[in-house]
């Protein structure tokens, strides 16, 4: 038996696990690059009506925030999150003129920004509010 995590290093570059967040007693997200896998605990994509078995998305991850019914993607000009149940996006946050970081999401999720043509700039802090880490 195989599962997606071996055959998708065939022939191709190895693909750097982000974050891993086990989400319920055998199923576990796993973020690598621009997608978003919920897997079992052999590494097979888990399907069911409660969960999307894989999220994508147009950029590279830098950081996630699981949520309860959805997932927060952070990339360098902001940030998206889609739902765990449709994959449709729930919000979004994009700049070019800004760097935007994860500085934490322990209880409330934070967020920093400085412009992007300065990056030693002072910087935004943001807390993104109704956002509670879950997992």
């Amino acid at each position: 038996a195989s599962s997606w995590f071996t055959e998708i290093g065939i022939g191709c570059q190895q693909l750097d696990a982000i974050h891993v967040t086990q989400l319920e007693r055998d199923t576990v997200l796993v973020c690598l690059d621009r997608f978003v896998k919920i897997v079992n605990l052999h590494g097979k994509l888990k399907s069911s009506k409660k969960l999307a078995s894989e999220l994508s998305f147009d950029f590279c991850i830098e950081s996630v925030v699981c949520l309860q019914d959805s997932v927060l993607a952070f990339w360098k000009h902001g940030m998206q999150g889609k739902s765990f149940k449709s994959d449709e996006v729930t919000q979004e946050i994009s700049d070019e003129t800004r760097v935007f970081r994860l500085l934490g999401s322990d209880r409330v999720v934070v967020l920093e920004s400085r412009p992007t043509d300065n990056p030693t700039a002072h910087s935004n802090l943001y807390i993104l509010a109704g956002h509670e880490n879950s997992y």
